[in-house]
Parts: structure tokens; C-alpha cells; sequence
């Protein structure tokens, strides 16, 4: 009956142990919603020729736009953990200088640009907190799901409203210290790709607070600036001009961690 006893209490002791580590430090589920201050920059090229400037000509201004992300980090090795993402940036204005496309001349009207993007990260822990310092290495795969409109003021000339897609797997790195003693956290997130004439590049750097002594759920808020570079060639996106566009601006939006 001791020796039984004894072996209950071993049993005991080792899974409290085993299941109270994992659970707080292993498995964790975190996401965020907010806002992307973006500024376009770039060009669009009609069949490699008569290419117009996107706010020169174009009229594309500054615009908010919505973002979200969550990720899964489990306790199983040999499985990836999971990150989701979703950015949604549009852009819209009137004309300003005469844009050529498919022959036509548009001298007034509007045109819009939207690239809506969905990401599925895959990646593994290389370090987890070790000396406050975090390192994730992956496979992003973006899909940009686009649309690009343009339209005549009199309704003289035909309305552009072309839809185009691609889907990309680009290197994911993410790199984060956690200040000791706060609750403050520098994070920053590359991923990028160039083939047969298509770029991509995602990049930012953010600064994040959580509230820790928030039992269960944690709320949190993050700052930051994020820089995107969209480069797609006509014919692997099926649209029938060139984008040789950039994004940019500060974001900032309300996190949750459990």
C-alpha cells in the first residue's frame, strides 16, 4: 500500500508538472485586428508600354485600411505552428493626367486598385523565449486576390474592371525581444519572393505592450510601420498590364492573447 501510495504521488507530481509548463508557455492561441495608414507608390503598364504613374496620373491618395492576424503555437515538434493573416489595401482617385489602355485615352474619370491578400504561415520555432529572444522561420503563402477598375467621366469610352489573383510562397522570418521586466515586446516580420518577374516583399517592425496580470485572456496594443513591395508581371497574374507597386505606413490595432 506505501509503495502505491508512492507511486500515485510520482504520478501525480509528474503530470501537474508536464501539463502546467505546457500549457503556459507552449500552447498559445493570439491574434489582432486594427488599421494600415497605407501610402501607394508605383506604376501600372498597359501590354509592357504606356505605363502611368499611380499618383501622378492615377490620383491614388493615402487611404486606412483594415488588417487582422492570428497565430497557433502548440507543443508538437514536429508539426508547424500556424499563422493567419489578412490585409485589405484599396485605393481609389480621380484622374489627373490622361491614362492610356488598350488603345483608349482616358483624360478624365476615376480608376481604383485593390489588393486584397489572405496568408497562411507555417513555421517552427528556432528559439522560444530563450534569453527574451524569439526566432521563427517559414513558409508564408500569400494569396492576392486583385482588382483593378477605370472608367471614363462622359461614358464615351469603354469601363475597365479587371479581376486578377496569384498565389505566392515567399520566406517567412520573424525575429522578437521582449524587454525584460515589461511588458513591452520589439517584433519585427520579413517575407519575400522574386521570380520570372514577380516580387513580393512584406516587411515590418512594431513595438507591442500586453497586460500579464490579465488572467485567462490577455489584452494587448500594438504600433508599428509596415512596407510591402508588389511587383507582378502581366501574364502570371492574368490581367493585361504590368503592377510595379509599393505600400507603406503606420498601423496600429487592439491584440488578444489566450
Amino acid at each position: 500500500m506505501k509503495n502505491q501510495y508512492k507511486k500515485l504521488l510520482s504520478i501525480v507530481a509528474i503530470t501537474t508538472f508536464a501539463i502546467t509548463p505546457a500549457s503556459a508557455d507552449l500552447l498559445r492561441i493570439e491574434g489582432a485586428v486594427g488599421a494600415w495608414q497605407t501610402t501607394p507608390t508605383g506604376t501600372i503598364s498597359y501590354a509592357d508600354t504606356n505605363s502611368f504613374d499611380l499618383v501622378d496620373q492615377s490620383g491614388f491618395e493615402s487611404t486606412t485600411n483594415m488588417y487582422a492576424w492570428v497565430y497557433l503555437k502548440h507543443p508538437i515538434p514536429v508539426v508547424p505552428n500556424v499563422r493567419i493573416e489578412f490585409a485589405d489595401p484599396q485605393f481609389s482617385g480621380d484622374i489627373k493626367q490622361k491614362i492610356e489602355w488598350d488603345g483608349n485615352v482616358y483624360a478624365s474619370g476615376t480608376n481604383s486598385l485593390s489588393l486584397t491578400q489572405y496568408d497562411t504561415v507555417l513555421y517552427y520555432n528556432i528559439l522560444d523565449n530563450t534569453l527574451w529572444s524569439t526566432i521563427d522561420l517559414g513558409l508564408d503563402v500569400k494569396y492576392i486576390d486583385g482588382n483593378y477598375q477605370l472608367s471614363e467621366s462622359t461614358g464615351t469610352l469603354a469601363k475597365v474592371d479587371q479581376d486578377f489573383s496569384i498565389i505566392m510562397p515567399l520566406a517567412y522570418v520573424r525575429g522578437r525581444v521582449q524587454i525584460p521586466v515589461t511588458d513591452i515586446g520589439v517584433e519585427a516580420i520579413v517575407r519575400g519572393i522574386t521570380y520570372s518577374d514577380n516580387t513580393v516583399v512584406d516587411a515590418e517592425i512594431k513595438l507591442d505592450y500586453t497586460l500579464d496580470f490579465v488572467p485567462i485572456v490577455q489584452p494587448g496594443l500594438e504600433l508599428g510601420y509596415r512596407y510591402q513591395q508588389v511587383k507582378l508581371n502581366a501574364s502570371s497574374i492574368g490581367l493585361d498590364a504590368n503592377l510595379d507597386t509599393t505600400f507603406s505606413g503606420v498601423y496600429g490595432g487592439i491584440m488578444v492573447r489566450f
